[in-house]
Order: structure tokens, then sequence, then C-alpha cells
């Protein structure tokens, strides 16, 4: 064969070899603009996970401080509480102060009132 012919295969198999060089430093630098993207999600993912955790966890440690504020004593009989809750009321505390101290709703407050007031109506009735 032809020395031309051996330049022209030679140039055909170098421009080759350069687009294949080419395509292969193409390719790294995507890959590695890629792995630079992954990082970074995986740092974002890394601290939200944390700031998610902790966030629970002081919600967790939130709830637990007020549940055990709200633990109420053990109810007591409800006459007796019924009369505490009367004898304050004439010793002229306000309802929200009763209701404070025993620990109850001022709602439960005013229905103590009334069934005391009940009672003693009923009893006076059967006396007369």
């Amino acid at each position: 064969m032809n020395v031309t012919v051996y330049f022209v295969l030679t140039g055909i198999a170098a421009v080759i070899l350069g687009a294949v060089v080419w395509v292969h430093i193409q390719q790294r630098a995507m890959l590695e603009r890629l792995e630079d993207r992954l990082a970074h999600l995986n740092a974002g993912v890394s601290l939200l996970t944390d700031t998610t955790e902790t966030g629970l966890r002081d919600v967790a440690v939130e709830i637990g401080r007020l549940s055990a504020m709200s633990t109420a004593p053990t109810p007591k009989s409800r006459p007796v509480t019924q009369r505490r809750v009367a004898r304050a009321a004439k010793q002229g505390r306000s309802v929200r102060e009763i209701a404070a101290v025993e620990g109850v709703s001022e709602g439960e407050v005013r229905l103590h009132l009334q069934m005391d007031k009940s009672r003693k109506d009923r009893a006076h009735a059967t006396v007369r």
C-alpha cells in the first residue's frame, strides 16, 4: 500500500482517538459535577434529619414536662371537696381562686356551689 493511505488511516485513527479522549474528559467533568451535587444533597438531608430529630425530641420533652405538671392529685371525695368549695366561697374567695387552689375548672367549682346550695335548700325544706 501506499504511504499516503497509512498517513490518512493514521490521521483518522488520531482523530477518533482524540474524539474518544475528549468525550472521556467531558464525562469525567459531568461525573465530578454530579458528585458535588450529591454531596450537597447528602449534607442537606443530614441537616434536615438532625433538625427534625432535635425538634421532635424537644417536643417530647415539653409534652412530658407539661403532662407531669398537669398530673392532678388523687381525686378527693365529692362531699369533702364540696364542703371545702362552699367554705372558701363563704370566706369571700372568687371562683377563679377556688378553682386554682382545688385544681379543678371554674365550671366544676360553680357546680359544687350549686349542689351545696341545692343540698341546703332540700335540708331546709325537710325541716319545715
